[in-house]
Formats: structure tokens, sequence, C-alpha cells
């Protein structure tokens, strides 16, 4: 039976979380409008990859082979939602001055909320790797990850396609996904993401891992 256990790291993203729903709250009675709700389902998304990279470990731990690809596959089908919430930040053009204050510091809380969630995840899935690959091989598809990371956050952001999209209209996604490679844009975005989040990404690692490595490889 897989089980999934709530670390230090867990739970402070889990305060993280709770501090963003009491921004959206005040934000809620300051103003009386819900502006920014969308960001509480953004961050809820966001949530699914970590959750995932943690169902993998345990996975792997209990020799679950099968299942540890079909949910890292998962998992990186959802990835791109966790560090997505930084180009919300483009909803702040056009503001008055006595809100802007407030609503760059609340979309900043939750951009840094859902990057570390994402770099979270990746951490983990990254342990996951080397037990299955190697250091070497476990790097290159951290690597590879992050740059299929970067084309998904312009996919959300320029396209306005989400994860859901591949799983309920797979052939529809398919062909925009592949009209996508005509545009310069989409290999700049995505290749400016994959770097700049792999700056965090190794950055991330050297504060240490989210989850104590138990596993062994055989």
């Amino acid at each position: 039976m897989l089980t999934i256990t709530i670390n230090r790291t867990t739970k402070g993203l889990i305060s993280l979380s709770a501090l963003c729903s009491i921004f959206i709250i005040a934000r809620i009675i300051l103003k009386d409008d819900m502006k920014y709700s969308f960001l509480l389902y953004n961050l809820f998304l966001a949530w699914i990859p970590l959750l995932l990279a943690q169902v993998a470990y345990k996975a792997l731990k209990q020799n679950f082979l099968p299942a540890t690809y079909g949910i890292l596959f998962l998992w990186l089908l959802f990835f791109p939602n966790a560090p997505y919430i930084i180009t919300d930040l483009l909803h702040l053009k056009g503001y008055s001055q006595n809100i802007l204050w407030f609503d760059s510091l609340l979309i900043f809380t939750f951009a840094i909320t859902g990057l570390l969630i994402g770099l979270s995840s990746l951490s983990i899935v990254h342990q996951v790797l080397e037990v299955m690959l190697g250091k070497i091989q476990s790097w290159s598809v951290v690597v590879g990850s992050l740059i299929l990371l970067g084309f998904g956050i312009y996919l959300g952001r320029y396209c306005r396609l989400n994860s859901w999209d591949l799983l309920r209209e797979p052939i529809w996604f398919a062909g925009r996904v592949l009209h996508q490679f005509k545009n310069p844009m989409a290999f700049k975005l995505t290749f400016t993401y994959a770097f700049v989040i792999l700056g965090f990404y190794v950055a991330f690692r050297n504060f240490g891992h989210p989850q104590n490595t138990e596993l062994k490889r055989a």
C-alpha cells in the first residue's frame, strides 16, 4: 500500500499555500471582487506534480517499476503547472498604484510558492531517476524535462492549453502542439525558461533535498 509522508519541506509548502489563500481572502474583503481567485486553481494544479513525485518515490521503494514509469509520465505531463504561475505576473499591467503594491505581492507569493513546489517535485523525481538510471543519465532526463517544461509553459500562456486538454482531446492537442514548431517565439521562450529554471534547481539542490534519500541502487 502506497502512503505519502508529509516531511518538513512539504509542511513548509503547505504553510506557503495557506499564506496564498490568506492573501486572496484579504483581497476579496478589501476590493469585493474575485479577480485573482483563478490563482487558487493554478496553485492546486501546481501541487499535482509534487504529489505524483512522492507517489513515484514510494512506488520505487516498493519495487513497483511499471507503476513508477507510469507515474513519472503523469508527473512530466503536469510538471509545467508548478512554475507556470510565474507568468501570471503579466496581469499586473495597467493597474492603479493604490492596489498595485498589494497585487504584486499577492502574485509574487503565489509564483514563488508554485516555483518551490515544482523544484521540490523535480528534486524527488531526480532521486528516483538516479536509482533507476544512474547519475549521468538522470541529469540528462532532468535537463530534457526542463526543456519540455519550458515548452509546456509556452503552450499554457500563449496557446492557452493545459494538461487536461491532452487527456480530453489528444488529437486536437497534438495538432496545436505541432503547429507551434513553426513559431520562433516557442523556441525562445522554451529554452529561456528551461535555462532559468535549471539555474534555480541547481541552487535549490545546494540547500538540501526535500526528502531524505532512502533508495539504494540495486
